[in-house]
């Protein structure tokens, strides 16, 4: 198992807005991404946002990499900052 976490800034008067398109729209293709298990999303603090990815190895996440970057892409009109990620595999689950 392979974690991403993705911290980033984004416009806070347009959260509903982001969050309307996410689900019209980033969910399908976020579905359709191979070895992506989870995908959660935090409100940080104000106007900061986290994103927690799962996937099934560092391998799948690697592969996925070129449709993430498209995802982000289409969801920059709504960021304010860019996405920092770290990431690494899973050694110890609860």
């Amino acid at each position: 198992m392979y974690i991403k976490v993705t911290t980033y800034g984004f416009d806070e008067s347009r959260l509903d807005e982001a969050l309307a398109k996410m689900d019209a729209t980033i969910r399908g293709d976020l579905k359709a991404i191979p070895g992506l298990e989870s995908v959660e999303e935090c409100r940080i603090d104000e106007g900061q946002g986290m994103i927690i990815a799962r996937y099934d190895s560092e391998a799948s996440a690697m592969a996925a990499q070129p449709k993430i970057q498209e995802i982000f892409g289409e969801m920059a009109e709504y960021m304010t900052s860019p996405p920092e990620v770290k990431a690494g595999d899973v050694i110890w689950r609860m």
